[in-house]
């Protein structure tokens, strides 16, 4: 009786199918894998309402009525519009402050560390210069300075240190003027290996005010001078 009863439970399981063996589970996802160096961020893009600079001199303002032409590099110009290869300017120092295109290719607008810009074109150059200026950032000012850097036509007035404490006494009222110097455009001094702002001292060595130089070294292009006559 104990045996037939063991017999008819057994088939019953194997009617059933049996006791079923759990699903395996599937193993976790490995972890992303992180890259050692974080990704540089992108540049930054031109926007509406910001400014370019002329990258060479030479180039021209397309408008309806022809082209103007901008005859320094480092002019800086107003952004009215976009387009895919193309942006609508206004030329901020030119005479009438005509509007038209210009090449994205042909400006300027990414600011990068001096050490990097001095082995570029000159007006990345003194787009480093400019806005380290304009911070009165005086460390990264540094690394674009020639060693023999003048601030005056005085005497005995070469140098980083005499030029920073120049800067520190008159709380920086000469430096906070060079963007604007800048924004008109650089240019070469005929006879000299030196580019300066504004044009109009490039043209005339009479020109009296606060001027800017810049040329190229063993190293890259380098700052040379911030002066004005009398100081």
């Amino acid at each position: 009786m104990r045996r037939t009863a063991i017999l008819t439970f057994s088939l019953l399981l194997a009617a059933c199918g049996g006791p079923r063996r759990p699903a395996p589970i599937a193993p976790p996802l490995p972890p992303p894998v992180l890259s050692a160096e974080p990704l540089p961020p992108p540049p930054p893009q031109i926007a509406v309402g910001g400014s370019v600079w002329t990258r060479d001199a030479g180039m021209q303002l397309r408008t309806d009525q022809g082209g103007v032409p901008l005859p320094y590099l480092f002019m800086r110009m107003e952004v009215l519009q976009l387009d895919t290869t193309d942006i609508l300017v206004r030329c901020v120092h030119c005479p009438g402050t005509p509007q038209g295109w210009v090449a994205r290719t042909g400006v300027v607008h990414v600011v990068r560390p001096p050490q990097e810009a001095r082995r570029l074109d000159l007006a990345e150059f003194v787009l480093a210069v400019r806005d380290a200026a304009a911070r009165q950032d005086v460390q990264t000012l540094r690394r674009a300075m020639s060693g023999d850097f003048v601030h005056s036509l005085g005497p005995l007035e070469m140098g980083l240190l005499e030029t920073f404490a120049a800067w520190e006494r008159e709380q920086y009222r000469t430096l906070d003027r060079l963007p604007f110097i800048l924004d008109r455009g650089v240019a070469t001094v005929p006879g000299t290996p030196v580019w300066a702002a504004p044009p109009e001292w490039a043209a005339s060595l009479q020109y009296r005010d606060l001027r800017a130089g810049f040329r190229r070294g063993t190293d890259g292009w380098e700052w040379i001078f911030l002066v004005r006559d009398g100081v």
